[in-house]
């Protein structure tokens, strides 16, 4: 195969012996008369010095599948299994049939239609191979419940999914959930496997989300998306090619909303068509100490009607051991938005806060108009880290944390580093680059299972006029940390 398996296949051990069996029985010596009895009572007993010593390669020799059978496996249809199996059939040795085979049954675990396959080979019709599945039916409902932290915000959320919905492991999944910043959102899916391939997916899914964005800016926003995606996962890539069409409203302005906020006030529609690639090498997702991690994501809008605007945003991450204990991780991140016009205030970056560059706001970096953060369609973010043993502390999982993080958003406009002053636009773009606003600090990191705790005391160095410092205590949870 040319890319690993993201799912266990079964033990090729038991394979091995089944078809050790078949080759045996097939063997022409298998097939003789015995007539043991005789030929003992007319030969005289000898013992061979050296008995000759016959191999035989199981794996190489020639061999067609001619039969399958799936024991205890009634949600699957037929035109799937053939698919799945293709392969297997096509093998021509027993090695391919080991290979194929547990493939296969790999493959099957993993999009959840079976939670266990036990693989045997026997003798088949027409002098071939019958491959026998004995399988456990996967569960086919399922409901969960939990909590998502990230952005400065966390959410309890409930989930239902129905399993294999038409025997060929699509998965229908919808989920509810409310938080600190988020009003009510819903999301249902339709996730169907490419080719019975458990790392090939195509997506349909809707959705629709209420946030308050106070207090970063005095509004709160609804979104209503539908889209189409297709995900496919290497052994060294991931790519992610998305089309959806959104529809945004800016509403529930405050009394104090700011000129700026209330022009942006009202509907907008997006249609989009985003690409991303990413390679993740990384030990953890969260508190990783070793591998890198690249990202890239671009969109294009305006393909069907509506907002027009292109968009690119990468960030990239290595992380590297010092020693035995230390642990030392660099990230940069940056991003453009460019389109005719003014871009719309639901597509830009926003910049600060504990998961981006600590020791500011929540959204703390660039421009503002009153109190509200009105984002930026350029930025650039930096940070290198040190993860430390603490004395006197005997789980890996609570470490010492010394950072330094640096980042600067503008905008594109007459607003930002193309609006006309004294010093000139080169002169605003050079200070955009040589004068990010910068903070140092100190603090712990706790690694739990599935999300990464922060708690930081920071010390902003450099900020602008219009940003917002907090020094002193930080907390953060989420995945994603600069």
């Amino acid at each position: 195969m040319t890319d690993n398996a993201a799912y266990e296949v079964p033990s090729a051990g038991g394979l091995f012996r089944e078809a050790q069996r078949y080759a045996q029985a097939s063997s022409p010596a298998s097939r003789q008369p015995s007539d043991t009895g005789a030929q003992a009572s007319r030969q005289p007993t000898s013992i061979d010095a050296q008995p000759s010593r016959q191999s035989l390669n199981i794996g190489a020799q020639n061999v067609r599948v001619t039969q399958f059978t799936a024991v205890g496996l009634t949600r699957a249809r037929n035109d799937f299994l053939h698919t799945l199996l293709d392969s297997t059939f096509k093998a021509q040795t027993f090695q391919q049939v080991f290979h194929e085979s547990r493939e296969a049954a790999g493959k099957l675990q993993a999009l959840g239609i079976a939670k266990q396959v036990n693989v045997a080979l026997d003798k088949g019709p027409h002098d071939g191979v019958r491959v026998v599945f004995r399988c456990e039916d996967g569960s086919r409902y399922a409901l969960k419940t939990g909590v998502n932290v990230g952005d400065d915000e966390g959410t309890a959320n409930v989930t239902g999914r129905i399993n294999n919905v038409w025997g060929g492991g699509e998965v229908l999944e919808a989920s509810y959930s409310r938080g600190s910043k988020t009003q009510a959102a819903f999301q249902g899916s339709l996730s169907v496997p490419v080719n019975a391939d458990p790392r090939r997916h195509i997506e349909v899914s809707a959705s629709q989300t209420a946030a308050d964005m106070r207090p970063y800016s005095t509004h709160d926003e609804v979104r209503r998306a539908v889209g189409v995606a297709y995900r496919a996962v290497g052994s060294v890539l991931t790519h992610d090619v998305r089309c959806s069409a959104m529809w945004r409203d800016i509403c529930n302005l405050g009394s104090d909303a700011s000129p700026t906020l209330r022009t942006e006030a009202g509907h907008t529609v997006k249609t989009s068509l985003a690409y991303t690639v990413s390679h993740d090498s990384r030990d953890s997702p969260t508190v990783p100490s070793r591998g890198s991690l690249v990202r890239a994501t671009a969109e294009v809008a305006g393909l069907l009607g509506g907002l027009k605007f292109a968009k690119v945003h990468g960030e990239m991450q290595t992380n590297q051991r010092v020693g035995t204990d230390f642990v030392l991780a660099t990230g940069v991140q940056g991003g453009v938005l460019v389109g005719p016009g003014r871009s719309p205030l639901s597509d830009r970056f926003f910049v600060g806060g504990q998961t981006s560059v600590r020791g500011f706001e929540f959204r703390g970096i660039g421009p503002r108009d009153h109190n509200d953060s009105i984002g930026g369609d350029v930025f650039y973010a930096a940070g290198v880290s040190l993860l430390t043993p603490l004395p006197y502390v005997q789980t890996p999982a609570l470490r010492g944390h010394l950072w330094a993080n640096a980042g600067q958003l503008a905008l594109l406009d007459d607003r930002g580093l193309m609006r006309q002053t004294q010093r000139g636009v080169r002169d605003e773009v050079r200070r955009f680059f040589m004068c990010p606003s910068v903070a140092v600090g100190v603090g712990l990191v706790y690694h739990h299972s599935m999300v990464r705790v922060e708690l930081s005391c920071g010390l902003p160095l450099v900020a602008a006029l219009n940003d917002r410092p907090k020094p002193g205590l930080q907390f953060g949870m989420g995945v994603q940390f600069l």
